[in-house]
């Protein structure tokens, strides 16, 4: 592999960072047992320059023996220290490509490339720090020409190909969409459209809504409690005397003036919840060039995902409590080999667009969604309206029986806490049901936020009914999807359905079922 290419020469200086920043932790736990004697401390002058000349050193062999190179429709990766490992990709095995800039890359005029692959774990199959964007484009063009497949296709293929078993299915669908892609004759310059074709639509998000989602992010708690934890490590960094002053001096202020702090420690944790959400979502846009979606965001750190528009499998709304009021809800879709950790595996397509204009945007990007007549819900049983308030109020006894126990009489207060369990509780009940026809499902349900799904019938993988013997007795039953996203597939489910709802449901699916088995089985006897 002598032919293979390296990643640009500051994928060195950026792993060191990346690699110091893994030790964070272990090197404030060395500065504070070194300073507990009253200095630096030897462990802590012997530990962080081994830190840092491993990183050094690590960072450097490991950028010199990493070679990748195309050949074949395969890609080919030797990487290895003293291990050597040789990984072979197939162009018709990758699923996803995406580029980065962060704030390390950016210096250089440089991007990160992530490539996902059909049956690929969690994390990206092949994730290269550091390329020119040239060359990254160039690799693109490699892996992905020849890789649209017309959606109708596409889609008499998964109608012939559809298990419920996710990765057999996978493994199927890639077999058919390789002969496909085989049969085609038309090259896609990637390169060309990513970088001067114009798209064919475009959905930009907004100064005003881009401030607007900072302010309903709901990121607040996660900012107040690290801003909380800061504050409370502060009688560790700062002089014995002056903390003991200033403690002093904080409790013999009047519960009005504690009071303002409180507040001023929530607005400041409310300001850097809102500008971690701009810096994360700005410059928000989603452009639509032929069967590609290309997402892109990103202040400081710059990313781009595109999506096939045949491999997404459902598309699903969610308002959170702070939204609802207001009418906006954020656009997730769900998609064959895509999805990210931090948004719990899916994809966020719209981070914010008000409720009466979902439509609009879907019909421009994915009109297989919309629904032209509107959508009524068929909502619960009423009979499902106590089970709904016992499983809302149930998890505060956790909380009250503990308090009235230990602080009589004042932790009986906290029995108060139930009415607004049995709202919460309310509200599930009211906002759950579903809506179906002939090709699509709706599903909608609410934790805390609320969730709307829609999924087409052919991309559902499997259906079930479940009923306890408590739902039995209330003639009740929970209905359940499968689809494929990510890694492993994703589920939803509508507790409480009547019983003849759910059986309907599974009917409705099981026909479908039936007459794939048996065009599977007309196709294997001719």
């Amino acid at each position: 592999m002598t032919d293979g290419k390296r990643m640009h020469w500051a994928a060195v200086p950026i792993m060191i960072v990346q690699g110091i920043k893994g030790f964070i932790i272990p090197l404030i736990i060395a500065f504070f047992i070194g300073s507990t004697g009253g200095g630096i401390g030897i462990f802590t002058l012997i530990i962080i320059p081994v830190i840092i000349l491993f990183s050094l050193g690590y960072s450097f062999l490991y950028w010199w023996t990493y070679r990748y190179y195309v050949k074949d429709n395969e890609l080919y990766i030797r990487q290895g220290i003293i291990i050597k490992k040789n990984r072979y990709i197939q162009r018709r095995r990758v699923q996803s490509f995406d580029k980065s800039a962060g704030i390390l890359q950016r210096p250089f005029g440089l991007v990160r490339v992530k490539i996902e692959t059909a049956g690929g774990g969690s994390e990206p199959d092949v994730d290269i720090d550091a390329l020119t964007v040239q060359e990254a484009n160039r690799l693109k063009r490699e892996l992905m020409k020849k890789m649209d497949v017309p959606e109708e296709t596409e889609q008499s293929q998964a109608e012939l190909n559809v298990h419920s078993e996710i990765e057999e299915h996978v493994e199927v669908e890639d077999v058919h969409q390789d002969a496909l892609v085989e049969e085609s004759t038309e090259v896609v310059d990637v390169e060309e459209e990513w970088t001067e074709a114009e798209p064919d639509d475009r959905w930009i998000l907004g100064n005003k809504r881009l401030f607007i989602a900072g302010m309903t992010s709901g990121g607040v708690g996660l900012v107040l409690s690290a801003v909380i934890a800061i504050v409370s490590q502060f009688d560790v960094l700062l002089p014995e005397t002056f903390y003991e002053s200033t403690v002093g001096y904080a409790l013999s202020l009047t519960t009005t003036l504690i009071a303002l702090f409180v507040v001023l420690i929530a607005l400041i944790a409310y300001l850097i919840s809102i500008g971690i959400t701009i810096v994360k979502y700005g410059q928000f846009s989603v452009d639509k060039r032929g069967n590609d979606l290309i997402v892109s965001r990103g202040l400081l750190e710059k990313k781009q995902l595109t999506l096939k528009v045949h491999r997404i499998t459902a598309v699903r709304y969610v308002s959170t409590i702070l939204r609802q009021p207001f009418g906006y809800t954020t656009i997730y879709v769900e998609s064959k080999g895509g999805g990210s950790a931090e948004e719990q595996q899916s994809t966020m397509l719209i981070p914010l667009v008000k409720r009466k204009e979902v439509d609009e945007v879907l019909r421009r990007f994915l009109p297989e969604f919309v629904f032209e007549e509107g959508i009524t819900l068929t909502k619960l049983p009423k009979r499902a309206r106590i089970r709904y308030w016992i499983r809302a109020v149930l998890p505060t006894f956790f909380v009250t029986l503990p308090l009235t126990y230990f602080f009589p009489p004042f932790g009986a207060l906290s029995f108060l806490i139930v009415i607004p369990a049995l709202w919460i509780g309310h509200l599930r009940y009211r906002h759950a049901g579903h809506y179906v026809t002939d090709d699509r499902l709706v599903m909608q349900w609410r934790l805390f936020n609320l969730n709307r799904v829609i999924v087409p019938k052919r991309r559902i993988q499997a259906a079930d009914v479940v009923q306890s013997p408590i739902q039995r007795f209330r003639k009740l039953s929970t209905f359940s999807v499968s689809i494929l996203s990510s890694i492993s597939g994703k589920s939803f489910e509508v507790l409480d359905l009547s019983e003849s709802d759910g059986f309907d449901l599974k009917d409705w699916f099981s026909k479908q079922q039936q007459q794939q088995n048996k065009n599977e089985e007309e196709s294997i006897v001719d």
